[in-house]
């Protein structure tokens, strides 16, 4: 797969606008610093995390499925969903299914490093 086409997705969550600036700041600079290029922005403002019908969330899988994924970025693994064991199927099933790597950026999470904090989400 050609990685210059293929984006890295930045998927920001949260209930409140301000929180999902403060969120895209995070996932901006970890991006820049770490040389992801063409980053996407998915946000959903306003849902509960334990609802994964998110447009954002939805909109994300989509591409993802599409094969269009490279990585994936949360500021930290609730970002993604408050249901463990969904979260967990995405991170476990989903995501290396579609060779996506999934960084949790606070929780010191990366799907690729077998050192990371917690690798037994689900």
């Amino acid at each position: 797969r050609n990685h210059h086409n293929s984006r890295q997705h930045l998927y920001s969550f949260a209930k409140a606008p301000l929180t999902n600036l403060i969120q895209k700041d995070i996932l901006l600079r970890y991006a820049k610093e770490h040389r992801f290029p063409n980053p996407t922005f998915f946000v959903d403002d306003g849902y509960s995390g334990t609802n994964y019908d998110r447009p954002g969330f939805q909109q994300m899988l989509s591409e993802i499925e599409a094969g269009k994924v490279v990585v994936v970025l949360t500021k930290d693994l609730s970002r993604l969903g408050r249901n463990s064991s969904l979260t967990g199927l995405y991170i476990n099933f989903t995501f290396p299914k579609y060779s996506v790597r999934y960084i949790a950026i606070n929780d010191h999470f990366d799907t690729i490093d077998p050192n990371s904090t917690d690798n037994d989400v689900a």
